[in-house]
């Protein structure tokens, strides 16, 4: 655009003003990047991670197992051939009980 002149011309209005909007929309993107980041640096500080976690119940002799641990454990309850019928059904309800959550 020649910004000596007194005047511009229609054509190169438009092409300013959509400079204008696209130096916009990347501001708006690079500030809700920024954004995102921040909360996420929140989120790790008001949480710990999994491994974490574990490494202090198995401190305290419990061990903590996640949904998908116990769900394999059942379904090799079910599976086996030395588990009663009784066994067998109360794996199925468990294994019902974790499905239904996913």
């Amino acid at each position: 655009v020649d910004v000596d002149a007194n005047s511009f011309t229609s054509e190169e209005l438009k092409k300013a003003l959509a400079k204008m909007k696209e130096s916009e929309k990347v501001e708006r993107k690079v500030s809700f990047v920024f954004l995102i980041i921040a909360q996420c640096r929140d989120v790790r500080k008001k949480f710990r991670p999994i491994e974490q976690l574990k490494e202090e119940f198995e401190k305290l002799n419990m061990k903590i197992e996640t949904d998908y641990e116990i769900m394999v454990k059942l379904i090799s309850k079910f599976n086996s051939s030395a588990s009663t019928l009784d066994e067998k059904v109360a794996a199925l309800y468990d294994l019902e009980y974790y499905v239904h959550q996913v």
